[in-house]
């Protein structure tokens, strides 16, 4: 299939996606004395409320002449929301801007998505399946279209995994990285578990560029939280955001993994937990580094899940905040083992 087809396969896809956001968008929407409204799910306009107040003078306040308290987990994005506060845009239609905000976003994610995989493969069905389920499953889109940190961290993530994985194919060392998902623990500070698990990868699998690794990964990393942290315990008098003692307090560390595990089973048993299985058949099977790399950043994200204890809506089904991040890359494996299955079967059909 030649390269003109290859793009006109991707850009309908992409397009398809764009007109099922723009359905999603207006289907969340409602009316009220003939005034159409835009809303955000309810975390989001918790950052919204902050948005507002930050855009308006009162800074990162709750309540305008409060107390500072920072109950949000996503400074950046609070500070991105805040952005489309300062434009002329009636209250009705100003989360409206952010959920188009999040479409672009979950849109450039599908190009990245589509890099990763054609990346490790050169059959064009991979990276076709792999965009095709990143685009349409409903979880991702949920917490990306309705306002949520989401959109932005799955890019984020897909975009230092594929220029890590550019890295390897090129033989060569980038701090790029680092750099992509330290960004990224300033829209969310857990964002540090992916970033944990590149540099294990990288220690491990890519000696020849140890030192780099270990100098650019770390101190990358301490730059970045070291910054934030210095911001709150300056700004509200705390390391770690109020919903930190929130989530983490008053369960011990049994008890959220007794949940965590209670969690995983049920999105496992509801996905089917042996097609879940079977992107990891295929990297213990091929062993090679680019399919490791996105395996373990699939199952930093679930590990963490199972730590904190899950989240607060896994009654929605599917994949909660935490582990939906790397969704895509596990449909970039799913698709890779898929497609050898298909074609072992093709084969062995032929030699009857």
């Amino acid at each position: 299939m030649n390269t003109i087809k290859k793009n006109w396969i991707f850009l309908s896809l992409l397009l398809a996606y764009a007109a099922y956001a723009g359905i999603y968008i207006y289907q969340t929407s409602f009316v009220v004395e003939d005034v159409r409204y835009f809303v955000l799910f309810d975390d989001a306009m918790i950052s919204m409320r902050y948005a507002k107040n930050l855009a308006e003078g009162y800074g990162l306040v709750w309540n305008p002449g409060g107390a500072p308290v920072e109950g949000y987990t996503n400074p950046l994005w609070v500070i991105w929301m805040a952005f489309f506060h300062i434009f002329p845009i009636s209250a009705p239609k100003l989360s409206l801007a952010i959920q188009i905000s999040g479409a672009l976003l979950l849109l450039t994610n599908l190009i990245f998505v589509k890099k990763i995989a054609a990346s490790i493969s050169d059959r064009l069905v991979i990276p076709f399946l792999a965009v095709l389920m990143t685009a349409f499953y409903t979880p991702l889109n949920n917490w990306g279209l309705q306002g949520m940190e989401v959109s932005a961290l799955v890019l984020l993530l897909s975009a230092a995994a594929w220029k890590l994985l550019d890295d390897l194919q090129n033989e060569k060392f980038t701090p790029w990285p680092y750099l992509i998902l330290g960004f990224s623990t300033l829209v969310r500070i857990d964002m540090a578990v992916s970033y944990l698990v590149i540099l294990g990868f990288a220690l491990l699998f890519i000696p020849q560029y140890r030192r780099q690794h270990i100098l650019w990964g770390l101190g990358s990393l301490v730059f970045f939280i070291a910054i934030q942290t210095i911001f709150r315990l300056w700004y509200y008098g705390e390391p770690v955001p109020n919903t930190f003692y929130l989530k983490m307090g008053g369960l011990s560390l049994i008890q959220r993994l007794k949940r965590g595990v209670l969690v995983l089973y049920d999105f496992l048993w509801d996905m089917n937990w042996v097609l879940f299985l079977l992107p990891f058949i295929f990297v213990a099977l091929k062993r090679d580094r680019q399919s490791i790399l996105l395996a373990l950043l699939v199952a930093g994200q679930i590990t963490y899940s199972v730590y904190v204890g899950g989240d607060a809506w896994e009654h929605k089904g599917g994949a909660n905040r935490y582990i939906a991040l790397a969704l895509p890359l596990f449909f970039v494996l799913f698709s890779l083992a898929l497609d050898q299955i298909v074609q072992a079967v093709s084969q062995n059909l032929e030699k009857i």
